[in-house]
């Protein structure tokens, strides 16, 4: 599942009242563990946020369902949601990162975060990058090729970007060159 089809998810508390909606969530990223989820309630003005642990998640479905009572969790509120720590980013900043390949080259910008709900980590990341024809062309990074996060994403690995097209042609390129006509006389 990818974490912009979590965020705006609907939490449920243990006694299936609603909480809010997922705000945010955060991963370590040397591990690539889901770190938290941030909840928010309230209107634009007086929004409050909540930290829900990933110890305290039931399930992550059409809803959160978590293990506390909405009123502990009230109780715990924020007024802003922390600022991402050293190893502890949040999603939306990961989004939208610069990555580069092993050699060095831009390789596109994250588009999204495929995560693994039940083991609760960072599974692969999907980079875009947009061609000369206003096509935006997509590769997926899994998660032992990203060798580092900070101001940039650094991958083991250069990116092919082409279109199924392109490649079907040089694959039919390269089966005529590889005919040879022999004729004995």
């Amino acid at each position: 599942m990818k974490t912009n089809e979590i965020v705006g998810k609907k939490i449920i508390d243990k006694n299936v009242k609603e909480v809010g909606k997922i705000a945010e969530m955060t991963f370590d990223t040397k591990t690539f563990k889901l770190t938290g989820i941030y909840g928010s309630t309230g209107n634009p003005i007086s929004k409050k946020y909540h930290d829900i642990k990933p110890e305290d998640i039931m399930a992550i479905g059409d809803y959160l369902q978590i293990a506390i009572p909405k009123e502990e969790l009230m109780e715990a509120s924020l007024d802003k949601m922390p600022k991402s720590e050293k190893y502890n980013v949040k999603s939306s900043e990961i989004i939208g990162k610069k990555v580069l390949d092993c050699n060095g080259n831009d390789s596109g910008k994250v588009s999204s975060i495929d995560i693994d709900i039940e083991k609760q980590e960072i599974i692969a990341i999907n980079v875009s990058k947009a061609s000369s024809f206003t096509k935006t062309e997509e590769a997926k990074i899994e998660q032992n090729e990203i060798t580092g996060f900070g101001d940039y994403i650094l991958i083991n690995k250069t990116l092919d970007f082409e279109t199924g097209e392109k490649a079907e042609e040089k694959s039919e390129d390269a089966s005529e060159e590889e005919k040879v006509d022999i004729n004995i006389n």
